[in-house]
């Protein structure tokens, strides 16, 4: 078969969009990739971007130009939560109990922040002093009891003790309120908090979102609520929170104008020293494209700008305490540019991640100071905490099992699975040609792939004769500093060649090249093989602070492209197109083509790449993720993350790829569920129908094959386009 160098023509839609190269870490000293080197090259990235917004900061001198960073600050937050809901609905407020104590008392309560989407919390009302009183919004951080707690209940209770009301809540996936609770087991099905959120997060970021869009509605409802009391002075409100709960404070205090003094505890630091320590956190503690649009905690902080704002840290935390001081540093010019030097302040105490009494009551005089007029109690009156059950608003302790209602899991799947790309008649071969066009735009755009230009800088480590074909371990270069190790297994020169066959598999190349493994076989056919670990696979993966992506939920190295505007897909992209360029620079291509194939959820990256790149020939994908739709539709997915891409709901599906890839052959088969099971073939079938409809448009209806493949079966068996 004769072989070719031409490269396949450049895609029309980079050049329309004008896309600027990438930021890069240094390159490489030596031929193999360096631990943890995709985390290297992003955080390399991330600093240019800090380094970029200092500048910015540095240049505002005057309150307008202040202004105008706020209300860019404030509209970009809302745009990457996904916005809020557009009208406030009826409270509906409930009480469900009251325990009277020496000097207050403390009322449970449930509310509705959207109709049948309960809040439960607890109200602490003093029975001193004259009301109206000013009030807290006590949101909590990260607990299976949360409100209940006593680490928030000693927060709640310090306040009420100097004269507050405080409204403290359990924050959604926690305390009564789990997000996927179920009966049998007396807990969530997906595991603690953080993964409870995880798994609504990384949904909403389908459509755009986050989770954090019904985060902050609970709190803003609880102003709401707080205003409404007879009792309560509404045009004094604090919010004071730790942890999750200090996330919650500095957003809040960013977005809503009636909140009159702010102390976020164990949370505000600078992204710089926090990407160097434990990285991204929560699903609803960082956004796509918030490091790329010049976003850090002082921007939150000056957002609340000249209102009383009062940075709570301890020198031991994971929020890093150096961060901690950039910020102030930076948000106290700011305040004193606004003659506001007294309104800032900050207190640091010893210790570990959360809130020790001396910060506590750091807290209490700032608010008494702000709020009351008045110097905080002190030393802090004595009080007791309760047993967590006294503190439950339902009878069986969750709502799942009281009241029902909904969560953020239903309100999205019922909003989500509406948004559906449009399907354009396909009734001719133009008809498809003009579906991919449009395509290979949307890939680009939601992907953020931007494909690299310098030398591939090809090195062979090392050279393996084995039973029929020679195997090659190498790397090639797809971006300054980023290496891909790959492994090209060629046949034996007495053997006559096929096809050129460039090979993915989630589990990474070396188990891909096992002994009688897929490549063994195809090289020992005479199938010319290129096996790669594309970014986050194999070699490549990352293991941040020991951490990998966890069964359920996220992984850190996946939030930190995301939040410098890159995705796992769209890199992924990059080095499976760069890898076709290797195998044309070795002059391994039959006719400037190959086919691809790939095992699992990388499946989705290449349709993708497929799309984008006409070299690739034919496409084969066994146990590929069936759709992001049906990430969309399913209440709980596992290690889908790396393929999701931000707001792709509505744009295009991989059915769509399906269909833009005819008439070239398509091979899907074993197409898995989001939680990673097989998926009837009747439903796939269901799913992919529109492809169907393509390649008969193309004139080409049997080069599309939906099926299965034997667990014994032999992949040039299985794969039509090899035979």
């Amino acid at each position: 078969m004769r072989r070719s160098c031409h490269r396949a023509p450049l895609l029309a839609a980079l050049a329309s969009l004008a896309l600027m190269p990438p930021a890069h870490s240094p390159a490489q000293t030596n031929s193999k990739p360096a631990p943890d080197m995709l985390r290297a090259y992003l955080q390399h990235i991330a600093m240019e971007q800090l380094d970029a917004r200092k500048q910015r900061i540095a240049a505002i001198r005057t309150p307008a130009q202040l202004e105008q960073r706020k209300t860019e600050v404030r509209s970009q937050l809302l745009a990457m939560m996904g916005g809020l809901p557009a009208a406030r609905t009826p409270l509906n407020l409930r009480k469900t109990g009251v325990l009277p104590r020496d000097g207050y008392r403390v009322e449970k309560v449930i509310y509705e922040s959207l109709p049948n989407f309960y809040v439960t919390a607890n109200l602490y009302i003093p029975e001193t002093g004259k009301p109206p009183y000013p009030a807290i919004l006590h949101p909590t951080g990260h607990s299976l009891s949360a409100k209940a707690r006593a680490f928030y209940q000693n927060i709640s209770l310090g306040l009420v003790k100097n004269g507050f009301v405080v409204l403290t809540y359990d924050p959604t996936g926690q305390g009564e309120r789990r997000i996927f609770y179920d009966r049998d087991l007396g807990d969530s099905k997906v595991g603690g908090t953080t993964v409870e959120h995880e798994m609504v997060g990384i949904q909403s970021l389908l459509g755009g979102e986050s989770i954090a869009r019904y985060m902050v509605w609970d709190a803003m409802r609880g102003i709401d609520l707080l205003q409404s009391l007879p009792y309560v002075n509404g045009k004094r409100i604090g919010v004071a929170g730790c942890s999750g709960g200090g996330t919650l404070t500095a957003y809040v205090a960013a977005l809503d104008p009636r909140v009159e003094a702010a102390a976020p505890a164990c949370y505000i630091t600078d992204w710089e020293d926090q990407l160097l320590g434990t990285g991204p956190q929560d699903a609803e503690q960082q956004f796509p494209d918030q490091l790329k649009n010049g976003l850090n905690h002082a921007d939150l902080v000056e957002a609340f700008s000249p209102k009383p704002y009062l940075i709570a840290s301890t020198t031991e935390d994971f929020f890093p305490i150096a961060g901690s001081r950039k910020a102030f540093a930076e948000s106290k010019r700011i305040y004193e540019m606004l003659g506001a030097a007294d309104r800032i302040s900050t207190f640091v105490a010893p210790g570990g991640h959360g809130v020790p009494p001396s910060q506590r009551e750091a807290i209490e005089k700032w608010m008494s100071h702000w709020l009351k007029d008045a110097p905080a109690l002190s030393p802090e009156p004595s009080f007791q905490t309760e047993y967590e059950e006294n503190l439950l608003c339902t009878p069986s302790g969750q709502l799942a099992t009281s009241l029902g209602g909904e969560t953020p899991s239903t309100l999205n799947i019922r909003r989500l699975s509406q948004r559906t790309p449009p399907r354009p008649r396909l009734g001719a071969a133009k008809d498809v040609e003009d579906l991919r066009t449009r395509l290979q735009n949307e890939i680009v755009l939601l992907t953020r792939y931007e494909p690299s230009k310098n030398p591939l800088n090809i090195h062979s480590l090392a050279e393996t004769d084995r039973d029929g074909y020679r195997l090659t371990t190498l790397t090639y270069e797809t971006g300054p500093g980023r290496l891909i190790p790959a492994l090209l297994a060629e046949p034996a020169p007495e053997r006559s060649r096929k096809k050129t066959i460039l090979y993915l598999d989630e589990r990474g190349k070396s188990a891909a090249a096992a002994k009688e493994g897929d490549v063994e076989q195809l090289a020992r056919l005479g199938y010319t093989v290129l096996a790669l670990d594309p970014s986050g696979i194999g070699e490549t993966a990352s293991h941040w602070d020991g951490y990998s992506q966890t069964w359920f939920g996220q992984g850190k190295v996946t939030w930190l492209a995301l939040m410098v505007g890159k995705t796992m897909a769209g890199l992924r992209i990059d080095d499976i197109l760069r890898g076709i360029d290797l195998l044309q620079e070795k002059r391994l291509l039959f006719d400037g083509k190959c086919a691809a194939f790939a095992r699992g959820y990388l499946g989705a990256d290449l349709l993708q790449a497929a799309v984008l790149d006409s070299r690739i020939s034919a496409v084969g994908v066994d146990g590929g993720l069936l759709s992001f739709a049906a990430i969309a539709r399913t209440p709980i997915h596992r290690r889908v993350f790396d393929e999701v891409i931000p707001g792709v709901l509505g744009k295009y599906d991989l059915p769509g790829l399906a269909a833009a890839i005819a008439p070239r052959p398509l091979w899907l088969a074993n197409l898995r569920s989001p939680l990673g099971m097989p998926v009837p073939l009747r439903e796939a079938r269901a799913e992919y129908d529109y492809a169907v409809s393509a390649y008969a448009a193309a004139g080409k209806p049997d080069l599309f094959t939906l099926g299965l493949r034997r667990e014994d079966e032999e992949i040039a068996a299985a794969f039509p386009a090899l035979r």
